[in-house]
């Protein structure tokens, strides 16, 4: 049986993701369903002197800091290959050629948008970081064989980057 959206309820815009309440009905019953419509993301495995450029940036729906790749919000109008390239760039002020290497869904549950996983190699530091203001990032290098490691002993724990690193090595 279909799944039929039945009317949309409400839409509140909270400038990085909206929250729409939704009418569905399937098979006859009818429910009340929200889905989160954020825009597309992008995380960036960065491969400079055999190791991987990894930040350890302050979370705040966790108030801690995180070890995780670089990455953001792709803008519209802009491919997550740019973005990817780009949010390096400002993050970290190393610089390279990309190429897509996975997407993903990162929780179809409730989010519209995909993930995507940009690699990076043979990345260069060329140029100052521009970070904005609420960006407290400090770069860390950690050599490739390292990586499992740490993801093994509870060190890199951010979901999204280790699903990008599922997509890494599995090449």
């Amino acid at each position: 049986m279909q799944w039929k959206k039945i009317r949309l309820i409400s839409e509140e815009d909270y400038k990085v993701f909206k929250v729409i309440t939704t009418e569905f009905s399937r098979q006859h019953h009818h429910g009340t369903f929200y889905q989160i419509l954020a825009p597309d993301w992008v995380n960036v495995i960065c491969e400079t002197n055999n190791q991987i450029l990894m930040i350890r940036q302050f979370r705040i729906g966790i108030e801690d800091y995180i070890l995780e790749l670089p990455g953001g919000i792709v803008d519209i109008n802009e491919s997550s290959l740019a973005a990817g390239e780009r949010e390096l760039t400002e993050e970290t002020g190393y610089n390279g050629h990309g190429q897509v290497i996975g997407n993903m869904r990162p929780n179809p549950a409730l989010f519209t948008n995909q993930l995507t996983t940009v690699l990076i190699k043979d990345a260069k530091q060329t140029t100052q970081i521009s970070r904005e203001i609420f960006e407290d990032i400090e770069i860390i290098l950690v050599p490739i064989q390292q990586i499992k490691q740490k993801i093994a002993h509870g060190e890199i724990t951010n979901a999204l980057t280790l699903a990008s690193f599922m997509h890494y090595f599995s090449l």
